[in-house]
């Protein structure tokens, strides 16, 4: 069998040096008394380029106390949704560790069964959590003496935590529909793929539940169901039940909601009102403008990457935090006055 996997040694025959000498090159550990010519590291590094050559990631990190790699986990299901906040998370956490010099970032996108660890083989000096990993994760990365950070998650022990408010966020949507004027209000709750005990899911429904109580107002029917056809939603919501205006779970659910509006002919905001939960990424494609509440994705991503690397830069600083930021309510084109409604009002 011809050989496939080139290794240090292949490289250091081809360009007649040692394998320390090589080894050397390739990572920048050159000083403290050991020199090498021009003419020799420029013919090593075409023997890497001629062979290539790819280091074993696997055992440069058991040969490293630190190794800078920072691994992002949970991936497989946070990153399942077209345009959710995870992914404008993960721009951040790169932009802001790609000012620091070699340090190396690691998304897992692997489905994991239950009860097997989502850490890699080989070592890494951070883990940061998109959300949610299994339990056996958290006990290896505690064994391993790994800090994490978990964003929009809940926090374990010996861990950081950065998440939206989702309460506070509920809240500023119902000031901002009554203020408008609206008093039938209903719920698209998140879809049965969600109702996974993520937290975002009972802080809204049950905040949604007090703030119209706090009001005097009465939820529509329908709120404590998964949003699974969206036609039958606005059926039984604005059209039966008169709702005036929509909160939306997340994103996907608002599109949805407005695909259903345009085929049952309501137009939005003349019909009813529409809001969700998201970020300016995915709504700034979707027409008419959705008002939305932004969940701060890009905050969370900066902020958990400086605690990682307030850690990487010192590791007697590591501090376990728990870190809730603010939503901020933005107003669009999808969000008016009931008093616009024409039809099912005098119904």
């Amino acid at each position: 069998m011809s050989k496939t996997v080139v290794n240090l040694s292949d490289v250091a025959s081809h360009a007649g040096v040692s394998k320390s000498t090589v080894s050397r090159v390739l990572n920048n550990k050159l000083g403290n008394g050991f020199t090498v010519r021009n003419d020799v590291k420029k013919r090593i590094l075409e023997a890497v380029e001629h062979l290539n050559y790819k280091p074993n990631l696997l055992a440069k990190s058991l040969a490293k106390q630190r190794t800078k790699m920072i691994s992002v986990l949970g991936g497989s299901h946070a990153l399942r949704d077209l345009g959710n906040i995870y992914q404008c998370v993960i721009n951040n956490i790169t932009k802001v560790f790609n000012t620091q010099p070699g340090i190396d970032i690691i998304v897992d996108m692997s489905h994991h069964k239950p009860g097997v660890s989502h850490l890699p083989a080989w070592k890494i000096d951070g883990a940061i959590i998109l959300a949610q990993v299994n339990d056996r994760t958290f006990e290896e990365l505690n064994k391993r003496g790994v800090p994490c950070v978990v964003i929009n998650g809940s926090m374990p022990d010996k861990s950081s935590c950065v998440k939206p408010n989702d309460v506070q966020g509920m809240k500023l949507v119902v000031e901002h529909l009554t203020e408008l004027g609206h008093q039938r209000i209903a719920y698209a709750n998140a879809p049965s793929t969600r109702l996974d005990g993520h937290q975002s899911v009972a802080d809204r429904h049950s905040t949604y539940l007090t703030e119209l109580d706090s009001k005097g107002l009465e939820p529509i029917d329908g709120h404590d169901f998964s949003l699974e056809c969206s036609e039958k939603f606005l059926r039984k919501t604005v059209v039966d039940q008169k709702a005036t205006a929509v909160i939306a779970y997340g994103h996907m659910n608002a599109l949805n909601l407005m695909q259903a509006a345009h085929r049952l002919e309501l137009a939005i905001p003349n019909d009813f009102s529409l809001i969700c939960f998201c970020d300016e990424y995915a709504t700034d494609v979707m027409s008419p403008n959705l008002t939305f509440v932004d969940l701060q994705s890009k905050k969370m991503g900066e902020i958990s990457a400086e605690i990682m690397l307030a850690y990487l830069n010192n590791r007697d600083s590591l501090q376990h935090k728990n870190i809730v930021i603010d939503e901020k309510l933005v107003v669009r084109k999808t969000t008016a006055k009931p008093s616009k409604l024409q039809r099912f009002l005098k119904n």
